[in-house]
């Protein structure tokens, strides 16, 4: 009888599992999904630049954005457009005259006022006290438009297909007849802010 229940606890030891509590392990799938596109501003020494006092020429002004994509550009515009500060708050910087796209620099420390503003947008220069007006020089590398997009005007581009590419606004060196003069145009910074933006198309 002994031997008997050795044998049988033997047994039970031999097909039981071979632990006793429950255990579970998780193991996790991942994928990354990059962003569709991706801008940023490549710094360049012809950010800035000074011109001579006397005729408002300059030897050339260049705003450079690198943009990444994953090759998907037909749902997607890429817009430049552009702010200058006045004393009544942000404004566009590019106008059109004639059909060609000027930028306007504005006095960082004397804020040009709204009808010196009026008086660029109206294209019969009078009176436009520290504010300046260059041409924007057509970008040669991609097909882009001049355009009001989201009630601005501003410079679409194109991108086909590239994936990994510079996008380059030249700014002309010689200002526009009658937005500079030396009386008028307070000495000091003159800035606009050039913006690269990627939006989904409708």
């Amino acid at each position: 009888m002994k031997y008997n229940f050795i044998v049988f606890l033997l047994f039970l030891i031999l097909t039981a599992p071979a632990c006793s509590g429950a255990a579970s392990v998780d193991g996790t799938l991942t994928v990354i999904v990059p962003p569709a596109a991706v801008v940023e501003a490549v710094p360049s020494a012809a950010n800035i630049t000074a011109i001579n006092p006397q005729t408002g020429f300059h030897t050339g002004l260049e705003a450079v954005f690198n943009i990444k994509t994953n090759g998907d550009d037909n749902t997607y515009d890429f817009i430049l457009s552009s702010s200058i500060s006045t004393d009544a708050g942000e404004k566009n910087g590019y106008f059109l005259k004639n059909g060609e796209m000027y930028l306007i620099l504005a006095n960082k420390e004397k804020l040009p006022d709204l009808s010196s503003l009026s008086d660029i947008y109206s294209g019969q220069m009078q009176s436009n006290k520290n504010l300046i007006a260059y041409p924007v020089i057509k970008n040669t590398d991609f097909q882009n438009d001049y355009q009001i997009y989201n009630g601005n005007l501003c410079c679409k581009f194109l991108t086909e297909g590239r994936q990994d590419f510079n996008i380059s606004q030249h700014i002309g060196s010689t200002p526009l007849t009658g937005t500079y003069s030396i009386d008028d145009d307070s000495a000091g910074i003159y800035e606009a802010v050039i913006t690269l933006s990627i939006y989904r198309k409708p």
